[in-house]
C-alpha cells in the first residue's frame, strides 16, 4: 500500500477505515475526520501531527484544566508561605523591640493582668450593687401591686434603667474575661518565642 502512494510533495493521511484497518491516503473521508487520525510526511512517513477524537480533545482538555489548576493551587501555597514567612519575621521583630529581655515581658504580662483583674473586681462590685438595687425596686413595685396601688412611671423606669445596667456589666465582665483568657494565651506564646529568639541570637549573633 505504502508502494501504492504517488511520491509528490504534500502530507499523507493514516486513519482506521470503516472495516478497522490502518489506513494512508492522500485524502481524509469525512468519517475518518471525525475519529482521529495522524498527518504524515509523505516522503519521511514521520507523523508530523496527531489530531484527536472529539472524546480524546475533551479529555485531554480535562487533564489540562486539572494540571493547570493543581498548579495555580500550588502558586497559591507558594505565595502563602511567603506571607506567613514575611509576617512572621515582623512580628519576631516588634517582639524584640517591644521587650528587650524576659523580664520586660513578664512586667508587662503582669501589669497588664493585674489591671484587667482590677476592671473585673471593680465591675463585680458594682453588678452586686445594682442587681441588690434592682432587687429593692422589683419589692417596691411588688409591694405597691399588693396594696392595690398603679405602679408609678418613674419607678417603672428606674426597674428598666437598672436592668439594662445589670445587662451592660454582665457583657461587660464577659468581655474582661475573655481578654483574661486571650492575653495570658498571648504571653505564654509571646514567652516561649523570645526565648527562641534570643537563643538564635546567643547561638548566631549575625542573627
Amino acid at each position: 500500500m505504502l508502494l501504492s502512494l504517488p511520491s509528490y510533495a504534500g502530507n499523507i493521511y493514516r486513519f482506521t477505515d470503516e472495516n478497522g484497518v490502518s489506513t494512508l491516503s492522500k485524502t481524509l473521508p469525512p468519517y475518518a475526520a471525525q475519529q482521529g487520525y495522524e498527518i504524515l510526511d509523505d516522503k519521511t512517513l514521520r507523523v508530523i501531527e496527531r489530531v484527536l477524537t472529539r472524546t480524546e480533545t475533551i479529555e485531554q482538555q480535562r487533564t489540562e484544566q486539572v494540571i493547570a489548576h493543581t498548579k495555580q493551587e500550588q502558586l497559591e501555597q507558594q505565595e502563602q508561605m511567603k506571607r506567613l514567612e514575611i509576617e512572621r519575621r515582623t512580628v519576631d521583630q516588634n517582639l524584640l523591640e517591644v521587650y528587650p529581655s524576659i523580664e520586660d515581658l513578664i512586667k508587662a504580662r503582669d501589669e497588664q493582668l493585674a489591671d484587667i483583674n482590677k476592671q473585673i473586681e471593680a465591675t463585680l462590685a458594682q453588678q452586686k450593687h445594682n442587681q441588690q438595687k434592682l432587687h429593692k425596686l422589683q419589692q417596691t413595685a411588688a409591694d405597691q401591686e399588693l396594696s392595690g396601688q398603679a405602679i408609678s412611671s418613674n419607678l417603672n423606669q428606674l426597674i428598666e434603667s437598672t436592668q439594662k445596667s445589670v445587662a451592660d456589666n454582665q457583657l461587660h465582665l464577659e468581655r474582661l474575661h475573655n481578654d483574661n483568657i486571650t492575653s495570658s494565651k498571648q504571653y505564654v506564646h509571646d514567652l516561649v518565642r523570645l526565648r527562641e529568639l534570643q537563643s538564635i541570637r546567643l547561638a548566631d549573633p549575625k542573627q
